[in-house]
């Protein structure tokens, strides 16, 4: 009897608990890619998905793709203290420091040893910080596109906050949450859908869309449940696309953004974990980057997302091989579309030239 009873309770509890859900939402007052049960989606799948093929599926063998670590570059840190000059600093993965004349901005910020949970197991760094948090100059903006661990790492975040209480974060809808769970206050959090805008001193923010996903778990339930995307910076006349992780999708998004904002003067693109050719459907290509730097009328690009966290079969040196190639192809200049040294300081523009 006890055990029936028992059986009775729990069913009620479980119809209860069902009843009790959240009501979905009502997707016809919502952006395309909101979800009634409150996710999201891409929404760029009206043609076809463009992979790309520069290399067959069969032909990516199991090599050893071990990355060892890059030279770290130093010189240039007069540039820092110049408010004329503006540059970028490639610290590893999709971690750059901006200096945007006296504000300093951070994209993506990891400077963990592992993109994991854990400081024991996970995808561990190949190369070093290109620079560590001591070394750079302030930093008073922090722009965050995704929540994946190799993008969103809760020390490296709760490390920026404790050096520098004032500082701002940029994330996409709701991120918020998570930060702040780890501390940060939420007056220092903006919080944005695509095409959203924002003000942080002189710099203009727009929340952009991208081909990706959202989930920081491998069983997370919790798949999508926040958005993804990158930011469009405008200085002035100036501005800057930090594409974070993206995959063409049917090519739509990146069409908007460059109807909105080319030319853009100074471009970030990820070229790497693209092999073998199926994960092109999550994180584009160094051809499809180059395609995207012509796309956006790009003055200047830099790659990332490459030779940090071994996550896939493309070796250390694909990514900025096949970029060689597909620049070649395309007509790229070298100079307009660099692989940058780990820790090397790069001038993007200079206020007192009119154009370069």
């Amino acid at each position: 009897m006890i055990k029936k009873n028992l059986i009775v309770t729990m069913a009620g509890l479980f119809f209860l608990a069902a009843c009790s859900s959240a009501p979905k939402l009502d997707v016809s007052t919502l952006p395309p890619h909101h979800t009634a049960d409150g996710r999201f989606r891409n929404t760029d799948t009206i043609g076809p998905l463009l992979l790309d093929t520069m290399h067959l599926e069969e032909a990516v063998k199991n090599f050893d793709n071990t990355f060892e670590p890059l030279p770290l570059i130093r010189g240039g840190e007069s540039l820092w203290v110049d408010s004329s000059k503006n540059t970028a600093t490639w610290i590893g993965q999709s971690t750059f420091y901006l200096r945007l004349g006296n504000i300093g901005v951070l994209t993506d910020p990891i400077f963990s040893n592992r993109a994991s949970p854990v400081f024991f197991a996970g995808p561990k760094r190949g190369s070093p910080p290109g620079r560590i948090l001591d070394s750079l100059p302030p930093v008073d903006l922090v722009l965050i596109s995704h929540d994946h661990y190799d993008h969103l790492d809760k020390r490296s975040i709760k490390s920026i906050y404790k050096k520098y209480p004032q500082v701002i974060f940029a994330v996409p809808l709701k991120m918020a949450e998570l930060l702040e769970d780890w501390g940060i206050p939420s007056a220092q959090i903006i919080e944005k859908d695509w095409w959203e805008e924002a003000y942080f001193k002189d710099l203009k923010l727009t929340f952009v869309p991208a081909h990706h996903k959202a989930q920081r778990f491998i069983f997370d339930r919790n798949q999508n449940k926040r958005l993804w995307g990158g930011w469009i910076i405008q200085k002035k006349e100036r501005s800057i696309w930090f594409a974070g992780d993206i995959a063409m999708g049917d090519g739509s998004y990146y069409k908007e953004i460059a109807s909105r904002f080319a030319p853009i003067d100074f471009c970030l693109l990820p070229i790497g974990s693209y092999l073998p050719a199926r994960l092109t459907r999550m994180h584009v290509s160094p051809r499809q980057a180059a395609q995207l730097h012509l796309l956006m009328k790009s003055k200047f690009s830099i790659a990332m997302h490459w030779a940090t966290f071994n996550l896939t079969k493309d070796r250390m040196w694909d990514p900025p091989n096949d970029l060689n190639r597909a620049r070649y192809e395309l007509s790229i200049p070298e100079d307009r579309f660099r692989v940058s040294g780990m820790g090397e300081i790069i001038l993007i523009w200079d206020n007192n030239l009119s154009d370069n």
